[in-house]
């Protein structure tokens, strides 16, 4: 290869082409990268302008290039620096129509031959031929056809230094052309003929050097096949269309192709689905990667289904509940079961063979996942772990038939042991009655998702002659539902008067509990309102999770406790627990585990003793264990105390008066169910850098 320095009258006089290979990602510079290189055009122009002369080149990076041998026309293809070229192509365009306007005719015949080549036709009229997505806004562009079809960043850019020549009606068109052609320049790299253009480009792009890994896989895969027109119209048929499906956004696609790879049962990090795909296929025949790209297209239409789960007309009523499912678990994690779930899809279009599996077995798989999602999102378990057991489902899949059937999915999901296992009903329960599910200051997609189900539930259960309209997450009045604090956030007299003498303790225990939150239409005006206002507004929403709402008098400790435990026990029935159809044996608590650190704390059992690095303190309530455990820490760890603090905000307060439990100069939040005192309890030990073996209750 050779290297020189070229300005960029060098790259565009003379018959010349560059032609932007198919597999590298198309036109992607923005705002920022614009207003830096007009900040660098600027400060050029300004010095030239003042003595009159050219000034010391300024570099805009490299431009690596392979040449292509055609009579009469020079023609390259572009490695690395197709933005540059880009960019620079279109301000010259602008510059040339404003050189067009202002009769200067000279300057507008001198750019448009550094834009169009004389007396080409077609695509070999034009010095620079982008990808195909970006080929018709350019075309345009060079046609001075300013009528655009689509927004494009093509588009985008044209506009943006169209504004800056035009909100700058001084500038000398004539020394803004010398300086963006004799004072900008590039090294200019080009190929000898042997090199392989694939190889560079892997080699500028990747080692080393962030960027996205699907231009990198789309280069790899269509630099296998037969030829380049094959290549040409397999990306037409194939790629393009997966690129579409995910708005051609390559960080998205990237995220793809990553869980495409993971169904299979490997775990493969962001940023090495590109080595483990080249090392796999790069001995692959042509056949074997025009299958591949098939297969890739195919699932994109599941991963899409799985991002976006939108109903479509003529989708049968199973159909929609997938549908429905799957949005849940998009709002409840980080898509950590895509993979395990595009093997799910695939199964269902096999069922028109009958080699794969009905709606009603994938309903049924998909909602296990769910539940095991939502439960262990209530009960605050870790989501570190979701990668391993997807890992899992997958190995097992494709050592089945490609798919698991919804009882060995379930079967596998409940042999889980800890830290991957599924809460139980008795957990599940507890963290629904006693923890907040409300977090100020959050999006609450969690209570959301708790709240809308709910509402769905009782919306499918037949109600006499009369049916129910369901609850619709996908309309879009869906999006004028907020969440309200039937007690709310901030007391009125009112509120406290009728909370009673206990409402500085009430308020705090009860505020982000699940039977004090409900759905409604958005109005902010009702949210502090007292409860006669609230029930009036909630009547008019017609919706069955407020239905009973009327004949309640009181809203106080009791009946939210009551209305917890009614939705907990409904959750339980939706979000069901995955089970095994191998009977397991019934197990006994006459021996409880020791210390009580893990496992499951039944509801029979009570706290006797709890022993603090060394020292016993006897319990009959689980409120003392967290109360004992904090006071101890509080005496031992004072320094260490401000650490538990900032972890738990929303539980500590410097106003004595806010909560009954007290340490210091705190109140703190002490009425939580078992297990997440258990929890918390082991977690501020953790904190303040002890271990848990510090830590022990007994319990009969």
């Amino acid at each position: 290869m050779k290297a020189t320095k070229a300005c960029v009258w060098d790259l565009y006089n003379g018959a010349k082409q560059y032609k932007v290979p198919l597999f590298q990602r198309p036109y992607v510079w923005s705002r920022q990268q614009w207003e830096q290189l007009w900040s660098d055009i600027g400060e050029q122009y300004t010095l030239r302008e003042s003595s009159g002369h050219s000034h010391p080149a300024r570099f805009l990076g490299s431009v690596v290039v392979v040449r292509e041998y055609e009579k009469n026309l020079d023609k390259y293809v572009i490695i690395d620096g197709q933005q540059r070229i880009t960019t620079i192509s279109i301000i010259l365009a602008v510059i040339r129509a404003f050189a067009r306007e202002k009769g200067m005719s000279e300057l507008y015949g001198q750019i448009s031959g550094f834009l169009k080549n004389a007396p080409k036709s077609g695509e070999g009229q034009y010095v620079v031929i982008p990808t195909r997505i970006d080929k018709k806004a350019l075309f345009h562009i060079f046609d001075e056809d300013y009528v655009f079809d689509q927004d494009s960043r093509i588009v985008e850019c044209f506009d943006y230094f169209w504004w800056q020549l035009d909100r700058s009606s001084d500038i000398d068109l004539n020394i803004l052309q010398q300086v963006i052609t004799e004072d900008l320049c590039v090294v200019y790299i080009e190929l000898d003929e042997g090199e392989n253009p694939n190889q560079v480009f892997e080699a500028l792009n990747y080692r080393g050097v962030p960027l996205e890994e699907s231009d990198l896989i789309r280069n790899f895969f269509f630099a296998h096949l037969e030829s380049q027109e094959v290549a040409e119209i397999q990306y037409d048929i194939l790629w393009k269309p997966m690129e579409e499906r995910l708005m051609n956004e390559q960080s998205l696609i990237s995220s793809f192709l990553r869980h495409y790879c993971m169904k299979e049962g490997r775990f493969i990090r962001s940023g090495e689905i590109f080595e483990k795909i080249h090392r796999r296929f790069q001995n692959a025949s042509p056949e074997v990667i025009n299958n591949l790209l098939e297969d890739i297209s195919r699932a994109s239409q599941f991963y899409r289904t799985i991002l976006f789960p939108v109903p479509e007309e003529g989708d049968s009523p199973l159909r929609r509940e997938i549908k429905k499912a799957l949005f849940r678990i998009g709002r409840i994690s980080n898509n950590e079961a895509a993979p395990f779930l595009l093997l799910t899809l695939a199964a269902l279009e096999k069922e028109e063979d009958k080699s794969g599996l009905s709606e009603e077995h994938i309903l049924n798989i998909i909602s296990c996942i769910e539940s095991y999602l939502i439960r262990r999102k209530v009960c605050a378990r870790s989501d570190v772990v979701y990668e391993d057991v997807f890992e899992i489902l997958c190995r097992a899949a494709n050592e089945s038939s490609g798919f698991l059937t919804s009882e060995e999915t379930s079967a596998l999901l409940s042999s889980l042991q800890a830290p991957f296992d599924m809460p139980d009903d008795d957990e599940f329960t507890d963290h629904l009655k006693y923890s907040d599910l409300y977090q100020p200051e959050s999006q609450n997609l969690l209570a959301f998702v708790i709240l809308e189900r709910l509402e769905d539930f009782f919306s499918s259960q037949p109600r006499g002659s009369e049916p129910v309209e369901a609850y619709d997450l996908f309309e879009g009045e869906s999006e004028t539902w907020m969440i309200d604090h039937i007690m709310p956030e901030n007391l009125s007299d009112w509120w406290k008067n009728h909370l009673g003498s206990e409402w500085s303790s009430v308020h705090p225990d009860n505020l982000h509990r699940l039977g004090n939150l409900t759905l409604t239409q958005e109005n902010p005006a009702i949210k502090n309102a007292d409860f006669e206002t609230k029930k009036s507004w909630y009547g008019l929403d017609n919706l069955l999770l407020n239905g009973t709402m009327r004949n309640i008098r009181f809203w106080r400790r009791y009946q939210i406790d009551q209305r917890s435990g009614v939705l907990a026990a409904f959750c339980v029935k939706i979000w069901g627990m995955c089970e095994s159809p191998i009977v397991k044996p019934v197990e006994l608590y006459e021996k409880p585990e020791v210390c009580m650190r893990q496992g499951e704390i039944p509801k029979k059992l009570r706290p006797v003793v709890l022993t603090v690095a060394g020292t016993e303190y006897p319990v009959k309530f689980w409120y003392q264990v967290l109360e004992t455990t904090i006071r101890v820490i509080y005496e031992k760890e004072p320094k260490k105390f401000d650490r538990i603090i900032r972890e738990y905000p929303a539980y500590f307060s410097d106003d004595p008066s806010r909560y009954k439990s007290c340490v210091g100069s705190y109140s703190f939040k002490s009425r939580f169910g078992r297990y997440q005192i258990r929890d918390m309890c082991l977690n501020f030990v953790r904190i303040i850098g002890w271990s848990e073996e510090l830590w022990c209750l007994s319990c009969e």
